[in-house]
């Protein structure tokens, strides 16, 4: 005998749409907002910067020459424009058990959150000075691969460098954003201690304070790696970055990601560097991307040499690649992580994403009976002159994380 009577039991709706988690946004409590006023509308603001006097020595009765005054000019823009569209229909507001614009919107406002973070910890790359291997009894100039036991040099070598470039020791304003991956290594160094981190702050990211230095955890950090193929890559060869595929063509076709092979490796490696920095243009030497590859190649940086491309992933702390040709090398796999000052980056967000009227219409006039939700942020970063010498690009090996 088997009865079955799942036909009488119910199934009944939760209360609440499950959770989704985001990453955290820190740059509030690191960044400047001091051009805020200043940018409540304009596009651009100028903090020009003077070189520095020398002393000279003087004799008695005998003319010194008087030194050249010079000024440079150094902007700010409001360069980048960010927003989430989306649509609900009104019969799904009727018959929905959820405030749907609620919950989109809200996500919408904390994903664009998220962006502005990204590119606040990219002005990373504007450091005037790194921490690196040979600053631990390595090799100069290459990523640092932690461990518990130069996590403390390289605190050390933060500080020691900040001081050089007379930073301020004041009280809470030097700071280390790091990933779990770096946190985990100081965790085993000070071996699960939370004590030795002192109390929070209650800023975002915050997780206490080790080596004069506030720690804050982040997954935005930016990430970046060298591809140096082996020779001029083949027709229909591929390489992939975090998921997005880039097709090497003879003929250069219309399929989204494809870059024209040429007869050389350096042009090769041009037409894909612009395709990555230029994602929604399609030319004779590259085809665009769309949708979801478009709204992730946005975020990258690409630059490119005679023989090697290199790529950096705003927001994406650890970066994954591979190639499709055997002999070609993904190399340098780096995490740029920020040390520095707070106040050091200037940031501007001149328009907050927002789920006011401003953000809400109608759609009847375009046959549809619903709401288009469409929240609009409007920001801006700098590292202007005399930041680059108050933050430190700490670069960290990612291979084995």
């Amino acid at each position: 005998m088997a009865n079955n009577l799942s036909a009488y039991s119910p199934t009944y709706w939760s209360k609440m749409i499950a959770k989704k988690r985001f990453k955290t946004s820190i740059f509030r409590a690191l960044a400047s907002f001091s051009e805020s006023d200043t940018l409540r509308d304009g596009l651009t603001v100028d903090r020009p910067y003077r070189a520095d006097l020398r002393v000279s020595n003087y004799t008695k009765g005998t003319a010194v020459t008087a030194q050249d005054l010079t000024a440079t000019s150094d902007t700010l823009t409001i360069s980048h424009q960010k927003t989430i569209l989306i649509y609900i229909d009104d019969v799904d507001k009727v018959q929905n058990k959820f405030d749907l614009a609620v919950v989109y919107g809200g996500e919408a406002g904390k994903r664009i959150g998220e962006i502005e973070d990204a590119y606040f910890l990219y002005e990373v790359v504007n450091a005037a000075d790194t921490v690196d291997d040979g600053d631990v009894g390595g090799l100069a100039g290459t990523a640092i691969t932690l461990t518990i036991s130069n996590i403390a040099s390289v605190i050390g070598k933060i500080n020691l460098k900040l001081n050089a470039n007379n930073v301020s020791l004041e009280e809470g304003k030097r700071f280390w954003a790091i990933s779990p991956n770096i946190y985990d290594v100081l965790w085993q160094y000070i071996q699960g201690k939370e004590s030795m981190l002192g109390d929070r702050t209650g800023e975002n990211g915050n997780i206490g304070r080790y080596g004069g230095l506030e720690l804050f955890m982040t997954n935005n950090l930016t990430a970046s790696a060298v591809w140096t193929p082996a020779d001029n890559p083949a027709d229909e060869a591929t390489i992939t970055i975090n998921g997005v595929v880039f097709t090497f063509q003879s003929v250069i076709g219309a399929v989204a990601g494809n870059v024209l092979q040429t007869t050389n490796t350096e042009t090769t490696l041009t037409n894909l560097a612009h395709l990555i920095n230029n994602p929604s243009s399609t030319t004779a030497n590259h085809v665009a991307f769309s949708g979801a590859d478009l709204d992730e190649v946005s975020n990258w940086v690409a630059t490119s040499t005679a023989t090697a491309l290199t790529v950096y992933c705003k927001g994406q702390s650890v970066m994954t690649v591979a190639t499709s040709e055997a002999l070609d090398l993904w190399s340098k796999p780096t995490q740029h992580s920020l040390a520095g000052v707070k106040g050091a980056i200037d940031m501007v967000v001149q328009k907050e994403p927002d789920l006011g009227a401003n953000a809400m219409a109608s759609t009847i006039s375009a046959g549809k009976r619903g709401m288009n939700i469409m929240p609009l942020s409007l920001f801006g970063t700098k590292t202007f002159n005399k930041g680059t010498k108050e933050i430190l690009d700490v670069l960290i090996d990612t291979s084995t994380f």
